[in-house]
């Protein structure tokens, strides 16, 4: 019990000590001190003071050099127009927005090439180069018409894409595939046709993606009234049920054998075939005769069998 208790009167003494420590005022600091610690604050107050003002000149000369860039330096001192003739020069210039002593980057690649696409719609791309020298060079692609929709009085040309390069036109060439689709929104020359069915645009482009990828010329109707059932046309006498969209990629080189095998035996066959049931053909000739035994191969050299 003693040693208990003298361990806890040892304890008490000890952290009533270290109170008194702790409440005892700090000693005042020497002369010396104090000069060192305003000297240390004037210190770290100049080099702030050198950071903020070495900041302030940086951001100013960028500043100053955006500016000069924009309005003395990278002046456009020639605009040159290559590739396809299908505009005149003047024409295209002016279109693009571009003259001789502006910034030659004061409008970005991108925007001269979506204005000139729109306000010159049988342009279907353009490279836009410029030069340390100043010299800026349009390299145009033209835009070809590959689809027509028939309005009645005339025909809209689109290209692959749907944009619209024309409307009103009395004739279109035997390469040009028509186009029977929903209601048409809007048609303006330079911009995507939009249809009341929204889809039936990307729609309509994907089909003639596939048809160009696979090769499969004289397509000469598409008609996507019916997304789940496209129905396309050649060479203007067999009529090609093919289906849902989604499928059409994994059917077409099955159905350009078909058509490869049939134009061999049968060249001026006209009917049509029905490619719904995956890899099989169901022939029916244009006097309603249907022609059994479709089925075809999936392998390219047993791919011609169709009947």
């Amino acid at each position: 019990m003693e040693q208990k208790r003298s361990k806890t009167q040892t304890s008490q003494r000890t952290q009533t000590q270290a109170r008194r420590t702790a409440q005892k005022p700090a000693e005042p600091m020497s002369r010396d001190e104090l000069r060192s610690k305003r000297n240390l604050e004037r210190r770290k107050k100049r080099r702030r003071n050198k950071i903020i003002g070495y900041t302030v000149v940086i951001i100013l000369i960028i500043a100053a050099a955006i500016a000069l860039s924009l309005t003395v330096f990278f002046k456009i001192q020639s605009i040159n127009v290559t590739g396809d003739d299908i505009y005149n020069a003047e024409t295209i210039v002016a279109a693009s927005g571009l003259n001789v002593g502006e910034n030659m980057f004061k409008s970005s690649k991108k925007d001269i090439s979506n204005k000139l696409e729109t306000s010159l719609p049988y342009i279907e791309s353009v490279h836009v180069k410029r030069s340390p020298t100043g010299n800026v060079t349009l390299a145009i692609t033209a835009a070809k018409a590959e689809l027509a929709i028939d309005c009645g009085e005339g025909y809209i040309l689109l290209n692959k894409n749907g944009k619209v390069l024309e409307d009103g036109v009395v004739s279109i060439n035997e390469d040009v595939a028509t186009v029977t689709a929903s209601t048409i929104v809007t048609a303006t020359p330079g911009d995507i046709i939009v249809f009341e069915n929204e889809q039936d645009t990307q729609t309509l482009k994907d089909i003639k993606s596939i048809i160009d990828s696979k090769q499969i010329e004289k397509i000469t109707d598409i008609n996507i009234t019916q997304n789940s059932s496209v129905v396309l046309t050649y060479d203007m006498r067999i009529t090609l049920e093919v289906g849902m969209v989604s499928t059409l990629e994994q059917k077409m080189d099955f159905v350009k054998a078909t058509l490869d095998k049939l134009n061999s035996d049968e060249p001026n066959f006209e009917g049509s075939i029905d490619f719904t049931v995956e890899n099989k053909a169901f022939v029916n000739e244009k006097t309603e005769q249907t022609t059994t035994a479709p089925t075809v191969a999936a392998q390219p050299e047993a791919q011609g069998e169709a009947a």
